[in-house]
């Protein structure tokens, strides 16, 4: 089965730098599709980042205070049958 990433989209928020701020989910918990995961912050915007599909959490790709791009990979979802 399929590994999701959750990716950065774009919030529209001009020239300002996006930062992780705090993972809201362990890494190798299990996520419902909607779940926040990841909080975000730009100046002082904060995002919080949903989960893209169910399944579990297995790769958080980045770190607090580090810097983010439009279309990274921050996370992956390991979805379907390869959960058990």
């Amino acid at each position: 089965m399929p590994h999701v990433p959750l990716l950065l989209a774009d919030l529209d928020l001009g020239d300002i730098p996006v930062l992780a701020c705090s993972w809201l989910a362990d890494q190798g918990s299990r996520v419902v599709e909607g779940d926040r995961l990841l909080e975000v912050v730009a100046g002082e915007v904060s995002v919080d980042l949903a989960a893209p599909a169910s399944g579990r959490l297995v790769q958080r790709c980045v770190g607090p205070e580090e810097p983010l791009a439009i279309g990274q990979v921050l996370a992956v979802i390991l979805t379907g049958d390869e959960l058990s």
